[in-house]
């Protein structure tokens, strides 16, 4: 083997050092990328596709690591073998006791994953090399599926010293319909779905939503189709009405594959008339105002990898377009009296005018350089987001800035577009000392404004994130983990509507989500995680948990904005995975406030998620429902689905 990205290991064979030191190729664990990007069929979703259609081949791999290595007969594969199982297999079935019927039938009414579609998802043939990186990164990009359970690549040898790949699959059920609840405010029906992930088993997501929390009232339809015309090419739909009009959401996108995509394009558009929700802080007795307001984007974009996988440095170009403007305000500004969204009323003068800060319209279209620097790999580690469950670790160091200059061209009817360099850099750091781990996220971005109207030029919309975690766990106590988070965040002459608050599900637990609004905070936390050994069940895993948050918030200059004070609160709660292994831990939270703020009883919440740690997807919304540009290294190479 003469590839020198190998490391020859006696114990383990051939391995990548994008994985862990420990970890034999039976143990290696990864992620797809996110496929999230939207996009509208005009000249330029037209230049796209031409890209992605030269990009990608049905059931090829164009774009990614080549192979560097030939190999004698004996070392290449004779043929690959795909069990794609049920939901529950015979074991299952045979010691489900009373539950048995129950199996049966939701393996009778579930249409298991089509073999073609396991397939196209493999990164080799009959013929190639054995290559235990493609391999592991087929196994990683079949299990981000949600509709997919478990999924194993392995290595049979005959007598005769041929090879044969085994792809094993087990199917999640896929027809789902979800009723999202809050406690947070009194019993609240937050969203209902009707969902199948998985239609006549080729991976289609189609469905219908709603969703009512705060001054959200979504509904509408998704279509999803993750192979469109045979190529790894995803496609995303949906739209529906928002409480004040109406929204468009489309998305062509050709992402990487895993760790050895070289070629990643995508072309996105997002529409849509919707509320900005401030906390008012009983200013003139509203909890809130909503400002009505269109944001408008599109973009379209192509980047190129180069380097070896786990070590890359990233090249990518793009233009976009945004548009935000105002044309209801004041006349439909709303207020909200003690938390009734559903019963809204007309606010004063005195409460719309404290918006006027951030209602400029604005309109820009500009030609982006992204730039990445990538050098990470992967570890399988149990129990730190997801209770009693193996979590993709992302482990190392990735580095992304994009550099965006206006052109001038495509203005908004009626806007005259600004003259801006918008710089956007985002930076990751993982490690593992010992058993524990530390994780570091930076982002920061903004515009330098050269000249616009309504505004004086220098730097505008800045806004910086910092996130912190670190869980400590010990050699002798595998059921305990020690997470400690710091996190700050803030934005600084904003034009576009932006605020931030202190309390709610992400941060002090003890304050409601509407309480001690404002331009920057930090929040400080600590939770012990006690993984309880009853009941030792496939089915489902408990936990308990002891947390203690504090924070403080600065005003600022967006609207509404106060001085906190530092506060603080301690609660403790349960963790629920159903089943054991699963991503998704609900939890169920009483949190008490402490401190001066003190001044309401404790909180009871229960959220169907994790909402705090570095499992792929967390994100803190407050930041971004105030982001205007989705452009960046990253987003080419999210993790997670």
């Amino acid at each position: 083997m003469s590839n020198p990205h190998w490391v020859n290991r006696p114990d383990a064979g051939y391995i990548h050092p994008l994985y862990h030191d420990d970890a034999t190729v039976e143990d290696l664990i990864g992620t797809h990328s996110d496929r999230r990007w939207w996009a509208p069929c005009d000249r330029a979703c037209i230049a796209t596709l031409a890209i992605l259609a030269l990009a990608t081949s049905p059931g090829g791999i164009s774009g990614q690591e080549p192979s560097a290595r030939s190999c004698p007969a004996e070392e290449r594969i004779a043929a690959i073998r795909i069990e794609n199982h049920d939901i529950f297999g015979p074991e299952e079935v045979a010691g489900g006791g009373a539950a048995r019927w129950a199996y049966r039938l939701a393996n009778t009414l579930h249409v298991r994953t089509r073999e073609s579609f396991i397939r196209g998802e493999l990164l080799f043939s009959e013929g190639d090399c054995l290559d235990p990186l493609l391999l592991e990164e087929t196994g990683r990009i079949l299990r981000e599926y949600r509709f997919i359970g478990q999924a194993e690549v392995t290595v049979e040898t005959d007598a005769a010293g041929a090879k044969t790949v085994v792809v094993r699959t087990q199917d999640r059920w896929t027809t789902q319909v979800n009723l999202g609840v809050s406690v947070d405010a009194g019993f609240q029906l937050e969203r209902f779905d009707v969902i199948e992930r998985n239609f006549l088993g080729r991976g289609i997501l189609a469905g219908f939503f709603m969703k009512r929390r705060n001054e959200q009232r979504d509904a509408g339809g998704r279509l999803e189709l993750p192979r469109l015309f045979g190529t790894r090419t995803d496609a995303r739909f949906s739209g529906g009405r928002t409480r004040v009009g109406h929204f468009a959401e489309e998305s062509v996108a050709y992402p990487f594959v895993g760790e050895v995509g070289r070629f990643a394009a995508r072309q996105s558009y997002y529409r849509r008339d919707e509320p900005f929700q401030y906390s008012a802080a009983d200013a003139g007795g509203f909890s809130h105002v909503l400002l009505p307001f269109l944001d408008e984007r599109f973009e379209a974009s192509a980047a190129r990898r180069f380097g070896a996988p786990g070590r890359y440095t990233l090249l990518g170009f793009g233009v976009s377009r945004e548009r935000v403007s105002f044309s209801r305000y004041p006349t439909e500004v709303e207020g909200v009296v003690d938390g009734a969204f559903g019963q809204t009323v007309g606010v004063p003068d005195s409460v719309s005018g404290a918006l006027a800060g951030q209602l400029r319209t604005t309109s820009a279209t500009r030609v982006n350089l992204l730039l990445g620097m990538r050098r990470i790999r992967w570890l399988r580690v149990e129990g730190l987001d997801n209770l009693a469950g193996d979590q993709d670790v992302r482990l190392g160091t990735e580095l992304g800035l994009t550099v965006g200059k206006s052109a001038g061209i495509l203005p908004a009817d009626g806007v005259t577009p600004d003259a801006d360099v918008y710089t956007r850099a985002r930076g990751f750091f993982g490690a593992n000392p010992g058993h524990s781990y530390v994780f570091l996220d930076l982002a920061g971005e903004g515009r330098r404004v050269l000249s616009a109207q309504g505004i004086d030029p220098g730097w505008h919309d800045v806004t910086a994130e910092a996130d912190a975690y670190a869980y400590l766990r010990w050699k002798d106590g595998p059921g305990q983990t020690i997470l400690l988070r710091a996190s700050a965040a803030g934005g600084w002459t904003m034009a576009a509507p932006f605020q931030l608050t202190l309390g709610g599900r992400n941060g002090v637990r003890g304050f409601r989500e509407e309480e001690f609004p404002g331009a920057a905070r930090v929040i400080l936390t600590a939770e012990d995680r006690i993984l309880l050994p009853w009941p030792s069940t496939r089915s489902v895993a408990l936990g308990l948990t002891l947390f203690a948050d504090a924070g403080r918030m600065w005003a600022g200059d967006v609207p509404f904005g106060a001085d906190s004070g530092w506060v603080g609160s301690a609660g403790f709660g349960l963790r629920m995975g159903l089943p054991a292994g699963s991503r998704a831990s609900a939890r169920f939270d009483l949190a008490y406030p402490l401190g001066p703020a003190a001044n309401g009883g404790p909180v009871f919440r229960v959220t169907m998620r994790e909402l705090l740690g570095v499992e792929p997807g967390v994100k803190d919304l407050q930041m971004e429902r105030s982001r205007r540009m989705q452009v960046g290294p990253d987003f080419f190479t999210q993790e997670g689905r």
